[in-house]
């Protein structure tokens, strides 16, 4: 799977948009909610509650702990861009796309001394997973391929770009990620020029951060929503995600043939089976599977009256405590018989067992 974070309602909203159909899943023990679906083989998505990089460097530990098929993780939305006039071929403008394949610098991250300030660490690096579908990318546009934002239609009348007539354009280096609002171009200029940066944004160090320390690969791909200059305002907020967005479906979609060949089962293939159980169907039915389960397995399950949360937690628990897959087939098959969804539960769990082993 890949991971994707996104830090505002805007950004959400293009996202989850673009790679729909997705379906709401909530793992017990994480206070995130998060949409999965099953573009380029498998992605789940989160939004934060609050912006800034150490938020979304929590995001991403939570994320890859509860969904550990995760093979890199994509922070996407919108950034301040960084105009060069003198530079055509660096010069970003609003509604076009930059992809960090050059790495994240976390330009705050600095050390401070009576001559001045210099950079500590060094450029977060992006995923080579994801690098090698840019590389996809790039080539179908020298191929002259239909345009990857057009793949996407809008999910509301206010992603319409305000220059319709213009398409994206993607330009390919590094992005700054630091925890300054920017208004003010001498000082965005400042940052840029430090390290050449083409945009500047502020959750992309923490979610590569912590991607690395979980070892799992990060890209940033933001859309230029404004310049971090007096003139800074939201109109370009909802474009600039939605092209950001787009540019991710058709990244993930470079990924499909490559990824689907292992066909992994997880946890969460495990609570669709069990959602088609008839005992697994009413918090009272499920109640009585958990009373024959035994208290080690119960007090450990989070209740909801909801089935899909209600069975995955169920299943998450089971898969962990010892023998505890084996006792809940147990348990089902002696609520139900050899039923035909308790028969296709069977089988799946041995699946996840020889995987496993």
């Amino acid at each position: 799977m890949i991971g994707v974070i996104t830090a505002l309602p805007v950004e959400s909203v293009a996202v989850q948009h673009a790679l729909g159909p997705l379906r709401r899943v909530s793992p017990p023990g994480d206070p995130h909610e998060y949409a999965v679906g099953d573009l380029g083989g498998g992605v789940v998505t989160t939004c934060l509650t609050v912006t800034s990089n150490i938020p979304a460097a929590v995001a991403a530990a939570h994320l890859t702990r509860s969904f550990r098929e995760v093979r890199a993780l994509v922070m996407c939305g919108i950034a301040l861009g960084v105009p060069r006039p003198d530079d055509a071929e660096r010069d970003v403008r609003l509604g076009d796309v930059v992809v960090a394949t050059e790495g994240v610098v976390h330009y705050s991250h600095r050390r401070v001394t009576e001559d001045g300030s210099t950079l500590r660490g060094n450029t977060l690096p992006a995923s080579p997973l994801l690098l090698r579908a840019v590389i996809g990318m790039r080539s179908a546009s020298l191929r002259g391929e239909p345009h990857w934002a057009d793949a996407v239609s809008l999910p509301s009348a206010l992603y319409q770009r305000p220059e319709p007539e213009d398409r994206p354009r993607v330009f390919y280096g590094k992005i700054g990620s630091g925890d300054e609002l920017l208004r003010r171009a001498s000082r965005r200029d400042e940052i840029a020029g430090e390290s050449g940066l083409l945009a500047i944004e502020m959750e992309g160090a923490g979610t590569a951060q912590s991607a690395a320390l979980s070892e799992t690969g990060c890209l940033v791909i933001r859309g230029v929503s404004d310049y971090g200059d007096a003139a800074k305002s939201d109109l370009w907020q909802p474009a600039a995600a939605l092209a950001a967005a787009a540019y991710l479906r058709a990244l993930l979609e470079r990924l499909e043939p490559a990824r689907r060949a292992p066909a992994s089962l997880t946890v969460l293939d495990i609570a669709k089976a069990m959602e088609q159980v008839p005992s697994l169907q009413t918090p009272s039915d499920r109640d009585d599977v958990l009373q024959f389960l035994g208290p080690a397995i119960a007090a450990r399950v989070k209740r909801d009256a909801r089935t899909g949360p209600a069975v995955l937690s169920i299943a998450d628990v089971c898969r962990r405590y010892p023998g505890g897959l084996e006792r809940l087939l147990e348990v089902l098959r002696r609520m139900e018989g050899d039923s035909g969804p308790v028969r296709d539960l069977v089988g799946l769990v041995k699946r996840f067992d020889d995987q496993a082993s």
